[in-house]
Formats: C-alpha cells, structure tokens, sequence
C-alpha cells in the first residue's frame, strides 16, 4: 500500500511523457527514465513523511474529533489506537490547561 503514490505518480508522467513524445521508442526510453526518477523521489519524500510524528496541533484535533464521535466525553483511553495513554493524558491535560476542555473524573468533558 505504501507503493501506491509513488507508482502512480511514476505512471502518470510515463504516459504523458510517453505520448507527449508521440509514442516513439526514444519518447518511451526518456519517459521510464523520468518515471523512475520520479518514482525514486516521491518514495523518499513519503518515507521521510511517514517516519516522523504528527504535530501537536494535529493531535489536538484528533482529540477533539475522537471527543466528538463519542458524544463529548473522552478517557485517554480512548486514545490508544493513536497514542500510549501517558501522552494522550498529558495531550487531555494541556487541552483542559486552555480551556477546551475540563476534567471530570476519570475523563474529559468537550
């Protein structure tokens, strides 16, 4: 699944090379070599993508959204499939420190 951007930018730019060149033999070898290269760099661009960390801000609205699909309440547990519950407690913690929300008992009210 993680091939999927890079192999179908590569085969868009091979085809619109391909039969930008006129579907000659010459059009069709420069037209792999920039798909290739254009393969190459997308997958490095979406490797360095995936391996770091969503943002704070991203988090904060994962939170929130997660808050809304269950009704405005929210345990850290709740966060588990997105982050371990020390960090989705301390996330909580810094939301209801400005104000969005406010601790009730073992959960957050949104």
């Amino acid at each position: 699944m993680r091939a999927l951007l890079p192999l179908s930018a590569a085969l868009a730019l091979f085809l619109l090379l391909f039969a930008a060149f006129r579907f000659s033999g010459l059009g069709g070898a420069l037209a792999f070599l920039a798909a290739g290269l254009l393969y190459l760099g997308v997958a490095r661009w979406q490797g360095q993508a995936l391996s770091r960390r969503p943002s704070r801000a991203a988090l904060e609205r994962l939170a929130m959204k997660e808050a809304w699909r269950r009704g405005g309440y929210l345990l850290p547990a709740h966060l588990a499939p997105f982050l371990p519950e020390g960090e989705a407690k301390d996330l909580l913690e810094a939301l209801a420190a400005r104000g969005l929300c406010r601790r009730e008992g073992e959960g957050y009210r949104f």
